[in-house]
């Protein structure tokens, strides 16, 4: 079975080596042509942007508030009678 698939497999890639592949420039509408290119920002302000501590921050204490909330819910399930 293992030689069987072997030989299918490269016959497979082999036949999708010879596939064309359409040209991205034909698809390109006129108005992507005619649209400027976009502003260069520069690095340094790009990478303090995303070391501001203000979001990861928020997501943190959200995520630790609640996991005390889970936290004392599992403990006043564990309470509850079994029944």
């Amino acid at each position: 079975m293992m030689r069987a698939a072997l030989p299918l497999c490269l016959g497979l890639v082999l036949l999708a080596g010879c596939s064309s592949v359409p040209e991205v420039a034909t698809r390109e509408t006129a108005a992507a042509q005619a649209a400027p290119y976009p502003a260069l920002a520069p690095l340094s302000g790009l990478l303090a942007s995303a070391e501001a501590p203000d979001r990861a921050t928020s997501a943190e204490a959200e995520l630790t508030a609640r996991a005390a909330r889970l936290r004392a819910r599992a403990a006043g399930l564990r309470q509850l009678p079994a029944g």
